[in-house]
Parts: C-alpha cells; sequence; structure tokens
C-alpha cells in the first residue's frame, strides 16, 4: 500500500498509516469530478471548456493505545491542522510520490462504541488547488567555468541525484530529457551563479532573463499559477535578499510557457548549473 502522510506548514509529518497508533480507515483521494462550461443547442449542448474546482476529502482515522496516547496523537494533530488555518499556510497530503496542498476544516473525534478501545477522527480536507502533483526533478552540473572570478570558483548545486535519466546529445550544450505524462507541466527552474544572464530552450521555448548573477547567488523562475506575483521570477541573494526580476524577462518569448510533455532536448550554454523542477498534475494520485 501507498505511503499516507500528512505535512503541516510547519514541518511536523504525521504517518496517517502507523497502524501501531493510528490507521486511515477510508479516504476519497481517488474520487474527481470535472465541471463542464457548455453551450445549449437545441439537440445536446456545444462544450466549451472543461474546469475544476476546489477539492475536499473526507477521511476516517482510528486511533489506538492507552486513553492518554490517543489524546495526545489526536492533539498534535489538531494543533498542527489548526496552525496551518489560522495562518493560512497550506499542509500537505502525500500518497505515494504524489501530494497535495490542503488544509483541514473540518473535525470530529469519538469513542468508536466498542469499549473505547479505539479513538474515532472524521475529518475533511480541503485543497484550493484540486490537482495531485508529481515532481519530476533534473539537476544539471556546470561543464565550463573559465569565465567565472576566482572568488566563483567551486560551484555546488545541492546535493542530489537525477530523479529520471537523460542522455547528452551530440553538443554539451544540450541534452534529452523526457516528461512522461498526458499534458504540459509547470515548471520550477533554479539557476545558480555566476552567470551573466539565464537563457535556457526547451523543446525550442526560449525562457530568458537578462539578470546578471553573482557567485552565491540564484534565480528561480516559477510557472505555477498560484505562486504569489513576487515570487513568479526572482533572485536571491548570498544574505538572502529577494529582488524581483520579472522586468528583466526578453519580451520577446513567453517566460513561463509550460514544458511539454514527451521527448524533447533543453540547451543552454552549461556555464551554470540548473535545477528543474517538473510539476506533473493529476485529478488522483497514482
Amino acid at each position: 500500500m501507498a505511503k499516507v502522510t500528512y505535512t503541516s506548514s510547519r514541518g511536523k509529518v504525521f504517518n496517517l498509516l502507523d497502524f501501531d497508533s493510528a490507521k486511515l480507515e477510508k479516504a476519497d483521494f481517488h474520487k474527481y469530478t470535472w465541471d463542464k462550461d457548455v453551450t445549449s443547442r437545441k439537440f445536446g449542448e456545444i462544450v466549451n471548456r472543461f474546469t475544476k474546482s476546489a477539492k475536499t476529502f473526507d477521511c476516517t482515522f482510528k486511533f489506538r493505545g492507552t486513553k492518554a496516547q490517543r489524546k495526545a496523537l489526536i492533539d498534535a494533530l489538531h494543533f498542527e491542522t489548526e496552525y496551518d488555518i489560522t495562518h493560512q499556510q497550506v499542509g500537505r497530503l502525500t500518497w505515494g510520490n504524489d501530494y497535495i496542498e490542503c488544509y483541514m476544516i473540518t473535525s470530529d473525534t469519538y469513542p468508536d462504541g466498542n469499549g473505547s478501545a479505539y479513538t474515532i477522527n472524521t475529518a475533511t480536507f480541503y485543497a484550493p488547488y484540486p490537482f495531485w502533483i508529481e515532481e519530476q526533478k533534473i539537476e544539471i552540473f556546470p561543464t565550463d567555468n573559465s569565465f567565472l572570478d576566482d572568488d566563483a570558483k567551486g560551484y555546488e548545486p545541492s546535493v542530489g541525484r537525477y530523479g529520471y535519466t537523460y542522455s547528452y546529445a551530440q553538443g554539451n550544450d544540450s541534452l534529452f530529457i523526457e516528461v512522461d505524462h498526458y499534458a504540459d507541466c509547470n515548471f520550477k527552474l533554479i539557476a545558480y551563479g555566476a552567470a551573466p544572464s539565464v537563457s535556457i530552450t526547451i523543446d525550442n521555448d526560449v525562457h530568458e532573463v537578462d539578470y546578471p548573477l553573482r557567485a552565491n547567488q540564484y534565480m528561480v523562475i516559477d510557472s505555477r499559477q498560484n505562486t504569489p506575483l513576487d515570487r513568479q521570477c526572482y533572485v536571491v541573494s548570498e544574505s538572502g535578499i529577494i529582488t524581483n526580476v520579472f522586468d528583466y524577462r526578453n519580451p520577446r518569448y513567453e517566460l513561463f510557457k509550460q514544458i511539454p510533455s514527451g521527448n524533447m532536448i533543453l540547451r543552454y550554454p552549461r556555464t551554470y548549473g540548473i535545477q528543474l523542477t517538473i510539476y506533473k498534475e493529476r485529478s488522483e494520485p497514482r
């Protein structure tokens, strides 16, 4: 069975399938509905588009242990979910490799009726953005640091492994990537300085920002619609100062154009490192 967890906005993780203390009895994670926008005709309808409303999940948890243990577990879960609500900081439900961001908006706690051996907690989770997401991460290291200043040498991006395989194309400035999905995908691109500017081409779509990065600075380009405006294209300095650089984008190209599915070539100079996160959205977790 897939691992199921809830992670609060403060990073507290609750294992919802920990059979030693808590068990997720039932949940409608795999239930979804598309809304239709139609124009009536004499016979039938014309479909203009499909949309999706915010999503809710009804869940039932069974807690066991001593009365004090059960109370402590439930109190801890409710403390974190109430913190998320009062601070409007979203938590995250995870099923296997997929997650959805949500709040717990209703709760009802009561004994199971069989000698109070268990405590039942029914809850509703509310997801403002109604898609489950699987992340595909690609990390690319620089191959040529010849133009960098001495204080920029020794660059090391975040430690990690490639989640998906790829192979180099004929030139050192390009590589093949594969996005195994049925739709175009949002993305987050992080470029690590030093770099005179940032320009990445994916499947002939150019994402370009003419803003220089010094050593130990990095630039973030985030295409997701629910990202705050001042966090869609920005630079973070070594001291943590954030500068909005959206106005430095190349207006000839669509900076936030989604990444298509399938096989394609990613091109860029390879004089700096990048980390590309591709968000594959679906109506239900796999």
